[in-house]
């Protein structure tokens, strides 16, 4: 059965999308493509953020850790694609970072793309499920980090 069928007045939007000016079709609910593209902009802002270097000051704050204040991810720079331990960290720290921000996804995996013919663009792949209660809908976002300017581009995989 299709999930727009069980779910026939749509999924909730974010608190910050119902915060801005009313839309009809936020009134009515999303469907679940909306619902997938509603998640790989929130992935968009999350990846395209750094986190605050904060070392040992904020392990006294557990809460913190999770807040606002830690949005985004770690920044990269002295790491190598080349190297697989890099790599590992990478993947790791990103799947870490929409763990703790993006509570619709859960089982999160995070996986680097190697393909010859990305031209120095960083290409990852997002695995994870949507959690739509009292279902887990199988997601798949394509994270492109574009060399020019050095943010990043997400899609959904249908």
């Amino acid at each position: 059965m299709n999930l727009d069928q069980l779910y026939p007045f749509g999924f909730r939007t974010t608190l910050f999308d119902r915060m801005l000016p009313i839309q009809d079709q936020l009134q009515q609910g999303l469907s679940l493509q909306e619902l997938r593209d509603s998640v790989a902009a929130d992935l968009e802002d999350l990846l395209n953020s750094r986190i605050a270097n904060l070392k040992e000051s904020i392990d006294d704050f557990p809460l913190a850790k999770k807040s606002i204040l830690q949005f985004g991810i770690i920044d990269f720079v002295g790491l190598s694609t080349a190297n697989p331990s890099d790599r590992d960290k990478i993947c790791q720290s990103i799947a870490q970072s929409i763990a703790a921000h993006e509570p619709r996804l859960k089982q999160i995996c995070v996986e680097m793309l190697m393909e010859e013919n990305n031209m120095g663009a960083l290409c990852l792949s997002i695995q994870a499920f949507l959690n739509i209660h009292p279902l887990y809908e199988p997601v798949i976002f394509d994270a492109l980090l574009k060399p020019t300017t050095q943010q990043y581009v997400i899609s959904s995989r249908s």
